[in-house]
């Protein structure tokens, strides 16, 4: 008999750096002087090399932008000096390591620059070369530095799902080969994979790969939408919405799901967005309005209220921008030609039940903080991630416009995802700083519980219509051989975690 293998999923069982989809950073290399080896002589002062013309206009846009844009831009005022045309060769670098932080603890996670612009906002769209699926990691305790990959969910028509992969599956090898540091964000970023694809065996141990499964990524949309259904139970409407990410696209396809919504006659709503990590503001006021009370929705009350620095603060008022969202019938983006009338969309809920985890962060809280002061909503999962705050996805050109005279003509495809804002609710509130929303019911996501995401018996899905009122028999209680005392880990193999994108809002350029 062979030796079986026991899972243990170890929460800090993957720390990795992210992947090249993210931020790009410029490597040192002998010409900007910086590799080096100490024993060499150094070159004089005077001849030593100095960054080239990219870097430099680099070095100037980001002193610029964070001088004017950032949220903590008066913090970190003083360090925007190492952004030095003349000396500073990284300022990718430099922009992680000035991200405001208070008593020695970084405070900003997320504002990051990057030489690819492009790949970063096709990720936040979800678009960009992709399989079509999110996997948690964890280790093997009895095979060191060696990990499996489990398949959280699939996005429709993408090729995980054509290849035939499920929630669930566990993948034990790429190309042939053991899961390790050196290889495994090649299940995200590679063209063409080939996974190995294994099962837990009923006492819990993991089983041989059954079969190897080949896989080609595409550039197709991936839906957010995982799964729309409606339950019925003691008498009333339950409906279900699985959600991965407020891109833009989907706001075209939300106000249908709800039209569905509103026809199959619900009242309360189980919104799952454990694996959403955030994105536009715009689609995110879209689904609150068509959440919120229709009382609510009519009045154009207050969705969410922004804080800014006080550049920007004296910026909008002057310009007479308002720093309030509202809910509305009408949701206009003229720069993506977005155009949605939803006055026949919102079903009227009285409540809603938000399974979350600490992968939902950013627009979730946002959506969740911009509703509480309207509706009756309890949490299930655990303790949301803690994004509280908003950026902007800025190119050269956003800064200083086309006709300012400055050259930037080496870095049009450089940008930084900035930090501008913090959200609260209608009343300043904002549940979600700074560590997040505290849930109200605690459950656990469990990918190798046996059930499907929309599945009534589903481990979250299952808490959550218990709350609702539905009444399992003990017979279809879900497995517990995965899920106890084990953690997983999501990888975070694109967008710095916790991606919340404004969009649409005036140009103020500040150059002191």
């Amino acid at each position: 008999m062979k030796a079986r293998r026991f899972l243990y999923l170890a929460l800090a069982a993957v720390m990795m750096a992210s992947p090249a989809c993210g931020p790009v950073e410029v490597q040192p290399t002998p010409e900007n002087g910086q590799n080096e080896q100490p024993n060499q002589p150094q070159p004089p002062q005077e001849t030593a090399k100095k960054p080239s013309e990219e870097i430099r206009q680099a070095d100037v846009f980001a002193q610029n932008l964070l001088g004017t844009y950032y949220l903590w831009n008066s913090e970190i005022a003083n360090d925007l000096k190492r952004f030095n045309p003349d000396t500073c060769f990284n300022p990718i670098s430099v922009v992680n390591k000035i991200r405001y932080r208070q008593n020695n603890k970084e405070v900003d996670h997320w504002t990051s620059m990057t030489n690819s612009l492009e790949a970063m906002t096709s990720s936040v769209q979800g678009l960009g070369l992709s399989f079509g699926y999110e996997l948690q990691a964890g280790s093997i305790t009895n095979k060191e530095g060696t990990y499996f990959l489990i398949v959280c969910y699939v996005n429709k028509d993408k090729p995980a799902h054509k290849a035939g992969l499920k929630r669930g599956d566990i993948i034990m090898s790429i190309d042939g080969k053991d899961i390790t540091s050196s290889n495994i964000y090649d299940a995200f970023n590679a063209e063409k994979v080939t996974l190995g694809i294994s099962h837990l065996t009923s006492d819990g141990y993991l089983g041989p790969i059954e079969k190897n499964v080949t896989m080609t990524a595409d550039k197709e949309w991936e839906d957010p939408v995982l799964v729309a259904k409606t339950f019925e139970l003691k008498g009333k409407k339950v409906g279900y919405l699985a959600y991965s990410s407020f891109d833009l696209k989907s706001s075209n396809t939300l106000p249908d799901v709800f039209r569905q919504f509103k026809a199959d006659g619900i009242k309360e709503l189980i919104l799952d967005l454990r694996y959403n990590g955030g994105g536009y503001t715009f689609t995110e006021c879209l689904l609150a309005s068509l959440i919120a009370p229709p009382a609510n929705v009519a009045a154009k009350d207050v969705f969410q209220t922004e804080v800014y620095n006080s550049i920007l603060a004296n910026a909008w008022k002057e310009q007479g921008y308002d720093t309030n969202t509202y809910f509305s019938t009408k949701h206009e983006m003229a720069s993506q030609n977005i155009s949605q009338d939803i006055a026949d969309a919102n079903p009227g809920i009285t409540k809603l039940y938000a399974i979350v985890t600490g992968g939902s962060a950013s627009a979730s809280e946002g959506l969740i903080v911009g509703l509480g002061p309207y509706m009756d909503i309890t949490l299930v999962g655990k303790q949301t991630y803690g994004k509280y705050c908003a950026g902007l996805m800025m190119s050269p050109e956003d800064l200083y416009g086309k006709n300012s005279g400055v050259d930037y003509s080496k870095i049009t495809k450089w940008g930084i995802y900035v930090m501008v804002s913090k959200f609260a609710d209608k009343n300043g509130h904002n549940a979600a700083q700074p560590d997040g929303i505290p849930v109200n019911i605690d459950s656990r996501d469990n990918p190798m519980d046996g059930y499907q995401l929309g599945d009534e018996n589903e481990t979250m899905l299952k808490a959550a219509l218990t709350a609702a009122g539905k009444l399992y028999p003990k017979s279809t209680a879900p497995a517990t051989r995965a899920s106890s005392g084990m953690e997983t880990i999501l990888l975070d193999h694109g967008m710095p975690r916790g991606m919340l994108v404004k969009t649409d809002l005036p140009s103020v350029f500040v150059n002191d």
